[in-house]
């Protein structure tokens, strides 16, 4: 590819993103060539707690997680992050050190630009209204995730999880909504803060009631209604 091509195909990555997407062309051109590429395995590490934060990483292919490790060792992922997504950004605005682990999920490919280049960057409106965008929406989905842990059942944290399964791996079949990635009952525990053993009492019980129905790892919602439902929790329970 030439250099031009893959100078292009990086702006691509970037109009992707709601941080760079407002720029303008000849600025987009300067951050691809300033930008660097890498590649991870599923499994492997990117960063983890105490790590110096160096750049912001744009997700081009593949997902990651982000996890915190609870006092008793216990892994909790509090998200999980796309084709899109951005990572570190409030790191390098805090000056501060990695606070979470990050793994890939699968093959996953970043786009990253180093701090000199993102603090070049903060002077431009367009990529600072993106970035604090960014930073208000992964606010507001912590604050959501908190909430869930702290007052929610796990009943309803469950089905929270599947309905947003559902809605960014969801395949329609018919009248259900066949979640469109393998997932074990282990990691479902990391995600929602719950043991294995409870998980599949829940699952166990809602396929009873065919309001889902499991294939190995593999979760298909037959009554969305219901499902969504128990992800709104009464007022007695908030």
């Amino acid at each position: 590819m030439s250099y031009s091509a893959k100078n292009e195909v990086r702006i691509s990555w970037l109009l992707a993103t709601n941080i760079f997407g407002d720029l303008g062309h000849s600025r987009l051109i300067d951050i691809a060539q300033a930008a660097h590429e890498y590649r991870y395995e599923p499994g492997q590490v990117i960063f983890q707690p105490g790590d110096p934060c160096n750049q912001l990483s744009i997700i081009t292919s593949g997902s990651v997680n982000v996890s915190f490790n609870s006092e008793d060792g216990k892994e909790v992922i509090v998200a999980e992050l796309r084709v899109g997504d951005t990572i570190g950004e409030t790191e390098l605005l805090s000056n501060s050190r990695r606070l979470t682990n990050c793994v890939a999920n699968r093959k996953t490919h970043l786009l990253a630009l180093d701090k000199m280049a993102f603090e070049g960057l903060l002077t431009n409106p367009a990529f600072t209204k993106g970035l604090l965008e960014t930073i208000c929406r992964r606010l507001q989905q912590s604050l959501l995730f908190a909430e869930g842990l702290s007052i929610h059942s796990l009943e309803t944290r469950l089905a929270r999880l599947l309905v947003s399964m559902s809605e960014t791996h969801g395949r329609r079949v018919g009248d259900g909504v066949i979640i469109d990635r393998a997932i074990s009952q282990s990691l479902i525990g990391q995600m929602i803060n719950a043991s294995r053993p409870r998980i599949n009492v829940q699952l166990q019980s809602w396929k009873q009631e065919k309001l889902i129905s499991l294939s190995g790892n593999r979760i298909t919602i037959l009554d969305e209604g219901a499902i969504r439902t128990i992800s709104r929790p009464p007022l007695a329970d908030r």
